[in-house]
């Protein structure tokens, strides 16, 4: 067995891209990376003592020009709220969600 084949770092997420249903860039530029301080601050309030929890649960990163954001399953588990609350806005905001990605975090 691999690090790779134990279940506990194995988590699908949802790749959220900053495009707009016209094409353009999503504004204000760092959306992703308030997204990402919002789940913090949902998970703080839900689960105290994940600190850590936006460096896997919600990742902000820059592909090919375009601002993304990808979010863990786990969140779903560790504070529902949270994870609703960012796929609505990314629903809300017509922003393209790309399910399925595998992503592994240490630990």
């Amino acid at each position: 067995m691999t690090y790779d084949d134990l279940p506990s770092h194995r988590h699908r997420t949802h790749l959220i891209l900053g495009i707009t249903p016209g094409g353009k860039t999503f504004r204000p530029g760092d959306w992703a990376e308030r997204l990402a301080g919002v789940i913090t601050l949902f998970v703080k309030e839900k689960r105290p003592g994940r600190n850590l929890a936006s460096t896997w649960l919600a990742v902000p990163f820059v592909d090919d020009g375009v601002k993304c954001l990808t979010v863990s399953d786990e969140l779903a588990e560790i504070c529902p709220e949270a994870f609703e609350f960012v796929m609505r806005f990314a629903a809300d905001n017509g922003l393209p969600v790309e399910e399925g990605a595998r992503m592994l975090r240490a630990g």
